[in-house]
């Protein structure tokens, strides 16, 4: 009663609840460094939750926008010349196995296994701050029948790694979750051998989604245009209108989530020597298809229509410079001295 008190005295005065999500922002972030532990601690929590719940899957978000196979294979698999990720990465830089990978912040460990099953690597070690998703990896790997993999619980902000020992380092969709990414990056370029390369596949736009209100201008102007039908939440309510997601809330789940995200890219960029940076998108998609893109059935042609739209609309805003692309995908290789 007293939190609903509150929120309702916000909003009858103006610019207050702006000022009230600042300062509640701050103490997140206050809290978050003074007690590091406390926020790694629920960090592992909620990522051991998701991999015990569905330990087999390949993403513990159900409807977030890159688990639409259409979406990936009409919007993002075409920068790639029309390929997965995975043949993409086989195909150019690695037709014969790697002999020794490195996953990062390893999760419910697909990532691994697929490296694996498609021969780019011949084993991988993976490292995750939950000792139930390693729990999960390691029962996954052994039902797969995949002994080529070895998994660890460690802290990849403070873990040490080994000078010039992994043939291919990967971030997939996870460090975006870390804040001391100079330290990770430094690390990892440390325990590349000479001819290794870092493999990032990643969220890379606002840090905690703090995306500008034009971005959400945007995403209100075609979700007034979708049919209700295509708006319905796994709630069961018809989403009327987007707005940013709530950084209380966000942080109350994963302290972790998108802490430092728009500092990759520019890390990676002075840090290593980039081969190859393929941006495709999500800054319109990711937001606006999160919790309803399970309603586009690939067998409707009006769903599929509605698609094309909303791809077409984040291609042009991207081109006309409107927007910019929150994920990308990036080959790169540690610098060395002359």
């Amino acid at each position: 009663m007293r939190a609903e008190a509150v929120r309702s005295g916000l909003k009858r005065v103006p610019g207050l609840a702006r000022v009230w999500r600042g300062l509640r922002a701050a103490h997140q972030r206050w809290q978050s460094w003074k007690s590091p532990g406390a926020a790694r601690k629920r960090t592992a929590a909620y990522w051991g939750g998701e991999a015990t719940a569905r330990p087999g899957d390949y993403s513990v978000h159900p409807s977030f926008w890159l688990t639409s196979n259409e979406v990936l294979r009409d919007y993002v698999f075409p920068r790639f010349g029309g390929v997965d990720w995975y043949t993409y990465v086989h195909q150019r830089y690695c037709p014969a196995p790697r002999k020794l990978g490195l996953s990062l912040c390893c999760g419910n460990g697909h990532v691994e296994r697929i490296l694996l099953w498609r021969k780019i690597v011949a084993a991988c070690e993976g490292v995750d701050l939950s000792p139930e998703c390693i729990a999960a990896c390691r029962q996954e790997a052994q039902t797969a029948g995949l002994t080529g993999l070895r998994y660890r619980v460690a802290d990849v902000e403070r873990m040490r790694l080994p000078r010039n020992r992994y043939d291919l380092v990967v971030g997939w969709m996870a460090l975006h979750h870390l804040q001391n990414l100079p330290r990770v990056f430094a690390q990892v370029r440390r325990s590349l051998t000479r001819d290794g390369i870092l493999l990032v596949n990643e969220y890379v736009g606002p840090a905690r989604f703090r995306i500008p209100q034009s971005q959400v201008d945007l995403m209100n102007e075609w979700l007034a245009r979708l049919p209700d039908q295509l708006k319905r939440e796994l709630s069961g309510e018809v989403r009327q209108r987007a707005v940013p997601l709530n950084l209380e809330d966000l942080v109350a789940h994963d302290p972790s989530e998108a802490i430092c995200s728009n500092q990759i890219l520019p890390l990676i960029r002075r840090e290593f020597e980039v081969v190859e940076e393929i941006p495709y998108g999500g800054a319109l998609l990711q937001l606006l298809l999160g919790g309803i893109i399970q309603n586009f059935d690939p067998g409707n042609r009006e769903h599929c229509h509605w698609l094309q739209k909303l791809y077409a609309a984040e291609r042009e805003a991207m081109e006309r410079g409107e927007l910019d692309s929150d994920f990308a995908f990036v080959i790169a290789r540690a610098r060395r001295s002359a």
